[in-house]
């Protein structure tokens, strides 16, 4: 098994809080599918003197257009690819399967990212409380996902045809050239003294302060970590490689919701993140299909003896 023995009870938890996500997700994401139509927008004037356009009625009514578009494009994804990702996955990993668990992590990691951004950044409405509860449940589901690993184990499960250096290396790439995106929008306006782009009627950058904070220090460390061959990059990586595949998808979501909308795209950044989202997906890919469900025999004058002290005959995917 590649979930470490001291970690089998955990499974049953991580199993419910999956559940429990996919429910919650289909409920808030379908209400902002459900409600995004037939609105008169309305004119706010912010705190900072600029003039933004608001959504005006359902559940994203006092989003600005934009924001509002944004989710709804959000929504379809969540509905349509992540809520069935996160499903097939937990049933995989409910036979034992080693992709099955590295989905189902990764699943839960795009849920937690996903609503702790609502939760915390976006204008509050009626489904507060289930926004928190599905950052909370798929947050929990993913730490106990990720500990419940045995990361030696799990190595031992990767085709040799798997190119490590190359997804690490896409990895940290990904990390710096968000920063560099991101720190191009903020830095320019810290000196200025100007409203950053993007703001709009919101309080604070919340999407980029939690890439920032979160989501770029996980890939460049999970990024090093398998380029260094180092056992935890093979449980990370993945992990990291499907979450950024579900939200490469949602951000192209996000780009045709505000074209609809008629909200002006930066052609740069939409550029940029097309490219992102074909290179993860193509990583996504050739990762889990370099995964094989029974682990590498030791080669002939090794120790048989694998973590935890079982041959290579006991250890099953």
């Amino acid at each position: 098994m590649i979930i470490r023995d001291s970690a089998q009870h955990l499974q049953r938890w991580i199993r419910a809080l999956a559940y429990l996500v996919s429910g919650f997700g289909v409920l808030a994401a379908g209400t902002g599918i459900v409600t995004a139509w037939g609105h008169v927008h309305s004119s706010f004037v912010t705190l900072r003197g600029e003039t933004v356009s608001i959504q005006g009625g359902g559940l994203y009514g006092h989003d600005s257009v934009s924001g509002a578009s944004q989710a709804i494009g959000q929504d379809f994804v969540t509905v349509l690819v992540a809520v069935p990702l996160l499903l097939v996955a937990t049933r995989m990993a409910s036979t034992g399967s080693v992709r099955g668990h590295l989905m189902q992590a990764g699943a839960l990691a795009y849920f937690a990212y996903t609503y702790l951004l609502m939760a915390f950044g976006a204008t509050y409405n009626e489904l507060f409380l289930v926004y928190v509860a599905l950052f909370s449940a798929s947050a929990f589901g993913f730490v106990l996902s990720v500990i419940s690993f045995d990361a030696a184990r799990l190595q031992d499960h990767f085709s040799p045809r798997f190119r490590r250096r190359t997804v690490g290396w896409a990895l940290i790439g990904f990390g710096a050239l968000l920063t560099l995106m991101w720190l191009g929008r903020i830095v320019p306006a810290l000196f200025t003294g100007k409203t950053p782009p993007g703001l709009e009627n919101y309080s604070t950058l919340f999407v980029q302060a939690g890439d920032l904070g979160i989501v770029i220090p996980i890939a460049i460390v999970a990024g090093s970590l398998l380029v260094r061959g180092q056992a935890f990059g093979y449980v990370l990586a993945p992990v990291m490689l499907v979450m950024a595949s579900a939200f490469g998808l949602a951000l192209l979501a996000m780009s045709a919701s505000m074209a609809l909308a008629g909200v002006a795209i930066a052609m740069a950044e939409l550029v940029i993140f097309s490219s992102l989202a074909l290179i993860f997906l193509v990583a996504t890919v050739h990762t889990l299909s370099s995964v094989r469900r029974r682990p590498r025999a030791a080669p002939m004058g090794d120790s048989p003896m694998l973590a935890g002290g079982r041959s290579a005959a006991q250890v099953v995917a």
